[in-house]
Order: C-alpha cells, then sequence, then structure tokens
C-alpha cells in the first residue's frame, strides 16, 4: 500500500484528542474518542496486509507478529524503563505496588484488564497511573492474535468478509447492551466492532473507486464534533463511539488525492504529529501522571497541557531515534533485536512482580512503611472475617455497618480494645437483605453505622444525600437501641508530592480536605446532631487534616483507608469522645 497522507493525519488528529482530554480540556471532553479512529487505522491496516499476503500465498504467521512486534515494542519498553526509574522519585509505596501490577499487565497486553479488575478508566486513581492509557494497546494486541486466525480459517472459502461480519454485529450489540462502563470501554469483545470496522473496510475498499473531498472533510467533521460534544446523541458507547468510526472511515475510503483535505493531510506540522503519534501517545501519560503525583492538590487544565504537549517534542525523539531504529531489519537483525526485547521483557516484569510482591519496596525507607511491614490493603481489610448473619453469644454484642470506611472504623476500636467484651458482627450491605439487617440492628447492643460519602473526592448530590441519610437515620431510630453514625474521612488529594518534601520538617504538615468529603460532613452532621461522630474534627484544623501520626507515621495509605498506625492514632482520639468511651467495657 502506497504512504496515504490521510490515514497520517488521522492518526495526528486521534492523538492530539487523547492528549487534550487527558489535559482536561473542556472543550474536549470527548477526546477520549481519539482511541477510537486509532482503532479502525489499526483494523483496516492490519488487515489490508494480511489480505495482500493471503492473496500473493505469501502469509506467515511469524513474519506477522514480527512486524506487530517491531512496530509496538521498542517504544512501549523505553516508555516502560524511563517510567520505572522516574516512578522511585514521585511514588509513594502504594503507588509503586500498583505501577508495579501496570509493568507486568503492560508487558503482556494485558492491562486494560487490569485496570478493569482495579481502579478502572474513569476513576480518579487511574489518573495517576503512568501506564494506564496502555490499555488501548491491550485491546489492539489481543486483535492481532484473532484476526489473522480468522483469515487463516475462512480466506480459502472466501467467507472471511461474512465471518468478520458477524463478529463486528455481534460485539456491537455487546457494547449496546452492556449495564457495565468500564467493561464496555476497556474489554476486547465490547470494542472488537471498532477494529473490525477497519477490517471490514480493508475488504471493501478496493471495490470502491469514488472520491470525494466533502465525504472526507465531513469525515473530519464528524471526529472533531464527537471530540466536543460526543453524548449529543446518546450516552451508549455503542451509538457515540459511531460517529469518530464513520468518520474515520469516510476520510479513509473517500479522501481525494489532490484535493484541499489531501493538501491540509500533507501539512508539515500534521504530518510529523501523525508519524510521532504512537511516541506521543505513550509518552503524554506518564508526563501528566507524574506532574500530577508532584503535586499536593489539583493541578490546572493550563499546566497539564503544556506538560502533557511536551509529549511532541520528546515522541518525535522517540519516533527517530527508537522506532524507525528498530523497525528497520537491516540496522538491528533480528537475533539482537529479540534479545533486547526479550531481556527486556523478562527484566521489566521481574521489576514488577517485585514491586507488587514487596508492595512498593517499602520496606527500604523505613519511614514510608504503612502498617509494620504488612500489607496495608490487607489490614484494612481484617474485618471481613468478623461477616456474619447472626449473633452467636448471648452476651454484649456490636453491630458495625458500611463498607471500607466501615472496616476502618473496626480497625481503629480493635486497636483500642473498644471491641473487647463484645461479639462483633460486620455487615457490608445494610440493604441487601433488610429484615436480616433489622434483626441484626435489634439484636446488637450498639450499632455503629459508618459514612463514606464524599469519597475520592466525588460530585455531592446534596438533596440526594440527605434523603438517602435520613432514611438511614429513620432505620436506625427504629431497630436500633443504641447507634451512633460515624462520619466520612479524608487525609488530602495526592500523598505522593511528599516526596518532594524534606522528610524531618513534614510531621505536622497539614493538607486540603477534599471539598466532597466536608460538604459530606456537613450535611450529614445536621441530620444526626448528637448521635454523628465527625471524624473529621478529630484530625483537621479548619479546612486542612493531618497527614501524619505524632510519630510521623502515615494515617492513610490513599487518602481514604487508614494504615495500622493511622487506626491506633484515630482509635485513641475516639476514646477521647465519651459517646464512644461509655461503650468499652
Amino acid at each position: 500500500m502506497n504512504f496515504r497522507y490521510d490515514i497520517n493525519a488521522l492518526r495526528a488528529i486521534a492523538v492530539l484528542g487523547v492528549i487534550f482530554f487527558h489535559a482536561g480540556v473542556s472543550v474536549f471532553e470527548g477526546g477520549f474518542l481519539g482511541v477510537d479512529v486509532f482503532f479502525v487505522i489499526s483494523g483496516f491496516l492490519i488487515t489490508s496486509h494480511l489480505i495482500k499476503d493471503f492473496n500473493s500465498d505469501d502469509f506467515s504467521i511469524i513474519k506477522f507478529y514480527d512486524r506487530r512486534v517491531r512496530r509496538i515494542m521498542p517504544a512501549l519498553i523505553v516508555t516502560m524503563l524511563v517510567t520505572t526509574v522516574a516512578s522511585f522519585f514521585f511514588m509513594l509505596p502504594y503507588d509503586l505496588k500498583n505501577f508495579g501490577q501496570s509493568l507486568v499487565s503492560s508487558a503482556f497486553g494485558a492491562n486494560n484488564i487490569l485496570l478493569y479488575l482495579t481502579s478502572g478508566y474513569w476513576s480518579l486513581a487511574a489518573e495517576f497511573k503512568p501506564l494506564y492509557h496502555t490499555w488501548s494497546l491491550g485491546v489492539e494486541e489481543q486483535y492481532y492474535f484473532i484476526i489473522p486466525i480468522i483469515l487463516m480459517l475462512f480466506f480459502s472459502k472466501g467467507m472471511y468478509g461474512y465471518a468478520l461480519s458477524f463478529l463486528f454485529l455481534t460485539s456491537w450489540i455487546f457494547s449496546f447492551n452492556s449495564q457495565d462502563l468500564e467493561f464496555d470501554f476497556l474489554s476486547i469483545t465490547n470494542r472488537f466492532w471498532e477494529l473490525c470496522s477497519g477490517s471490514l473496510l480493508a475488504i471493501f475498499y478496493p471495490k470502491i473507486k469514488y472520491s470525494s473531498d466533502k465525504l472526507s472533510a465531513l469525515g473530519f467533521l464528524l471526529i472533531i464534533a464527537s471530540y466536543v460534544s460526543p453524548y449529543a446523541i446518546s450516552k451508549s458507547q455503542a451509538i457515540y463511539s459511531i460517529l469518530p468510526v464513520v468518520g474515520t472511515m469516510l476520510i479513509i475510503l473517500f479522501s481525494k488525492k489532490n484535493g484541499v483535505v489531501s493538501k491540509f493531510c500533507k501539512n508539515k506540522p500534521i504530518n510529523i504529529l501523525g508519524f510521532s503519534s504512537y511516541s506521543i501517545y505513550l509518552l503524554h501519560q506518564p508526563l501528566l501522571a507524574f506532574f500530577r503525583l508532584s503535586h499536593e492538590g489539583e493541578t490546572t487544565v493550563g499546566s497539564e497541557l503544556v506538560v502533557s504537549l511536551m509529549a511532541v517534542p520528546l515522541g518525535f525523539l522517540m519516533w527517530k531515534y527508537i522506532e524507525n531504529l528498530f523497525r528497520d531489519r537491516e540496522r538491528v537483525k533480528n537475533k539482537a533485536f529479540y534479545s533486547l526485547v526479550s531481556i527486556s521483557i523478562v527484566c521489566i516484569v521481574s521489576f514488577g512482580l517485585l514491586l507488587h510482591k514487596t508492595y512498593g519496596l517499602q520496606n527500604i525507607h523505613i519511614h514510608q512503611k504503612y502498617s509494620y511491614g504488612n500489607n496495608p490493603q490487607a489490614y484494612a481489610d481484617k474485618p471481613y472475617k468478623l461477616a456474619k448473619d447472626h449473633f452467636e453469644s448471648t452476651g454484649n454484642k456490636m453491630l458495625i455497618v458500611g463498607n471500607s470506611f466501615a472496616r476502618d472504623f473496626t480497625n481503629a476500636i480493635t486497636e483500642v480494645d473498644l471491641v473487647k467484651g463484645y461479639e462483633v458482627v460486620y455487615l457490608y450491605d445494610y440493604y441487601q437483605n433488610l429484615e436480616l439487617s433489622r434483626k441484626l440492628s435489634s439484636d446488637a447492643d450498639v450499632v455503629f453505622w459508618v459514612s463514606s460519602a464524599g469519597m475520592a473526592n466525588t460530585v455531592i448530590d446534596s438533596e440526594k444525600l440527605k434523603s438517602k441519610t435520613k432514611e438511614i437515620k429513620k432505620e436506625l431510630d427504629t431497630y436500633a437501641k443504641n447507634y451512633l453514625f460515624i462520619g466520612t474521612k479524608n487525609y488530602g488529594f495526592n500523598n505522593n508530592f511528599v516526596k518532594q518534601l524534606h522528610w524531618d520538617d513534614s510531621v505536622d504538615y497539614m493538607v486540603d480536605i477534599n471539598h466532597s468529603n466536608i460538604l459530606a460532613n456537613q450535611d450529614q452532621s445536621e441530620i444526626f446532631a448528637e448521635k454523628y461522630v465527625d471524624l473529621l474534627e478529630l484530625t483537621r484544623d479548619g479546612n486542612k487534616t493531618r497527614l501524619f501520626t505524632n510519630e510521623h507515621r502515615f494515617l492513610s495509605f490513599d487518602t481514604d483507608h487508614i494504615t495500622k498506625h493511622g487506626a491506633i492514632y484515630i482509635g485513641n482520639l475516639l476514646l477521647k469522645d465519651d459517646r464512644l468511651s461509655r461503650f468499652k467495657l
């Protein structure tokens, strides 16, 4: 296939959309759809090459994957190596552990799976992950395993178009009917139709003899429109993704060789962006993530845009000196190439597993250890063992209700022996079985209901929160003998910034409490009044809160959940509250 300036321009527009979106530029709230443009291009080019090889009886699965490995791995490996070095300057152990997981999954083309099983694409946590954008490479690499198999099975029978059409339709139906936003966004099953649209385009493209500036210009307009207003026609991914997919197809199909659109596509800056788009895409997210990690609070859109655009010159250099070098089989022979790739992957995966197993090498820096060497997440989840559907004893009974914040509270009062002499039952979801929950509340001598409202800097709908809180109060007033409602808590927006501070001077450092937690605290405290225990008040000064215990240990490992050090510290402060101390036996 001759070089296509229009496809190169599409790459440029795709990567710019993603950059503007990740930098938070509000005008491009649909910039994430640049990935959809990449998917269509990939499907088209890969299938075009495969059809050409099959038609000339020159197909080799080894040759196919050799092209893919040389195209993808060198720049990806360099990105992973550079981010690994940088991570030690910007990340605390909790994030280093998660980064280690990303290294392993990205190396095996499975970061979309890891992201779905952990934080997801749309969560706040994802913004601090240098490699979270490699989810799209995972989707593409998974497609590369499927598409040659389909052609091998159906090409000789002339049925590959029908097979791809069936899979296209099946995938689109899966996406249309999906109720899981994260799975729909990240999974190959629900993304297959977008890549497959490029594959179907490759099949029918040679039969199209018509070109049109108007239709190709319409394609660009559809892509830009999807960037600016992605949800104008629907909030279903299967619907709103049609705009960039169709727009990309129109440009590839109808771009006029010497037309106005073609002249725009041959513009030198556009060409440079297109050539470098893969490297730019790889580098922009690490730059953004480390920039965010180095700051205490949320960074401005302008600053994030400047930082993310630094990926353009850096990406150009990586394209010129890394991508081009390793794609040249004459300059880098197969033996040297695959030796380097293999050694690099083994090192990256081994180090990623080490970060995971050692919880971010937390034992290396004693002051950064979270829980006397224990996994802080495992410690935070200890109360799960208290989950039961009934009280077994006839003695004193305590019921604790709520999610992970309730488990934190359980750990805090356990550390100071407030649960001593009680049979404790932990109830995660009160409303899952109302009859059972009401019986547990009635049987308990004391009920602690723990709020997590405002967690992770979420948007607070005050009226909805008040309505829900009043409903909880009615339940407790009706079924509980004694109860207290435990308020929400927070220890900052991002604590990795302490890596930039002088450690000895940071013990009394105060960070801003998330606004969402403050609002939730105000609304719920008004409703429960004297029955409300204000956890924020224990460590706050105005709208700021402590970050460390008096012994200079982290109160929280992720700004929301407490370490064992934090549990002891918070537990002792709670004992000073007469409403809680009266329950101590």
